[in-house]
């Protein structure tokens, strides 16, 4: 039941998508201006296992051949034309999957590369299917068909795909989402967005707001896309491209008079809008990537900072260029101190016994010069209560590929009496 549940929203959303396209570009040519539906097929395909696959290609399938056939396509043009969105998708999803592990999640670059490559792949192979079919069955002029068919295709798929992977790995939650503060900002660059864009689209043709102000938008989206994720900039960016495009149509804005063959004004300005949407999706993937491995540092220093403390351990970190000391544990406990009040090697030696210092002063400067074996030393630190501890101080140099001295890291563990 899930599977036709599945179906029926994939054909549903094709439908949505193509019944959009047909109101901004509908034509009897064989190629279309305006088309987003594609981008349904192949984000699906990326965003779920391969065990969904077959439902997904059924709705598309049925989708396709009932939207033919409702502006007029004969049944065989209707079955050939879905098919052809089939198996673009196929190759689209196929090229991706040699990039990147399916299902894509879009939170690294090469994900992102994954899917612009599919996307190209989808709408590349289509054009070359479209033209020959054209070209066989004398319709319209090949190079037209091609041109069109790729341009409108690939604008599609990349507007409308980022947006399907995205959302798809939207759940609730009761907690940890968006904090309140980034999501005004980003309500904030949304509504500039579409202001800018407004701005730039409100004149008639060819007298809107051109040069440095057209592309003006794109520094707001990448406010939302810095503060919503990819999410919230890929919904931004495609209601941008609907507004910036069905202005376009309605003849408003700097690309109507820009080209002088009908139909190209729109391609423009669809490109221009990819521009935008392509520029905020890289932000909010570079920023994805950077939140998840500052994530995975911050669970692996919480885990390690468990440990250290379960074990009574310190660990330390120092480097020797600059004398700073930063120590890892609870030195409250097993010294009387806080951590924060070791900043420097000095500060550390202060607290070993008179009788040890030089000893260890001396053996540090020798693990400044050492070739990263490790080194053991034990001595006596005088507590904050004046009571003294033998510890044990395990060291080991860590140096950079060219052999200069990085850090010194070392545990230091007490030692009984």
């Amino acid at each position: 039941m899930h599977r036709v549940y599945l179906a029926c929203g994939t054909a549903l959303a094709y439908l949505v998508l193509a019944g959009l396209s047909a109101l901004l570009a509908y034509s009897q040519a064989d190629a279309w201006t305006v088309w987003f539906a594609n981008g349904v097929t192949l984000g699906l395909l990326l965003a779920l296992r391969r065990s969904l696959w077959p439902a997904v290609l059924a709705g598309v399938f049925v989708a396709a051949l009932v939207f033919e056939l409702f502006i007029g396509s004969s049944l065989p043009d209707a079955i050939g034309y879905a098919l052809i969105e089939l198996v673009t998708a196929l190759l689209g999803a196929w090229l991706a999957s040699l990039i990147a592990r399916l299902p894509l999640r879009l939170e690294s670059p090469r994900e992102l590369a994954a899917t612009l490559a599919g996307a190209l792949l989808l709408a590349l192979t289509g054009a070359l299917i479209a033209t020959a079919w054209s070209a066989w069955s004398h319709t319209d002029p090949v190079r037209q068909v091609f041109h069109v068919w790729f341009t409108s295709n690939l604008v599609g798929a990349l507007l409308t795909t980022p947006l399907i992977v995205s959302w798809l790995q939207f759940r609730a939650k009761r907690s940890g989402g968006l904090p309140a503060p980034a999501f005004i900002v980003g309500a904030v660059g949304a509504v500039l967005f579409i202001g800018g864009l407004m701005l730039v689209f409100a004149t008639g043709g060819g007298r809107g707001l051109k040069g440095e102000f057209a592309y003006l938008p794109v520094l707001f989206l990448a406010l939302v896309a810095l503060m919503w994720g990819t999410r919230g900039a890929t919904l931004v960016a495609l209601l941008g491209a609907l507004l910036a495009t069905a202005c376009t149509v309605a003849g408003r804005g700097p690309f109507v008079d820009e080209i002088a063959l009908p139909g190209d004004g729109v391609l423009e300005v669809q490109v221009y809008a990819t521009a935008m949407a392509l520029t905020g999706l890289l932000i909010a993937v570079l920023s994805a990537a950077q939140r998840r491995a500052l994530n995975a540092a911050r669970d692996w220093q919480t885990r390690f900072e468990a440990a250290i403390g379960a074990h009574r351990l310190l660990a330390y970190e120092w480097d020797p260029r600059s004398g700073r000391l930063s120590i890892t544990g609870d030195a409250q406990a097993l010294l009387g101190v806080a951590p924060q009040s070791l900043r420097s090697l000095a500060d550390w030696l202060a607290l070993v016994r008179g009788d040890d210092r030089d000893r260890v002063n001396a053996r540090f400067e020798l693990r400044a010069q050492g070739d990263g074996s490790s080194d053991t030393l034990d001595y006596d630190l005088a507590r904050r209560d004046g009571t003294a501890l033998t510890i044990s101080d395990e060291s080991r140099a860590i140096r950079d590929h060219d052999g200069t001295l990085h850090r010194i890291v070392g545990i230091v563990r007490a030692v009984a009496a």
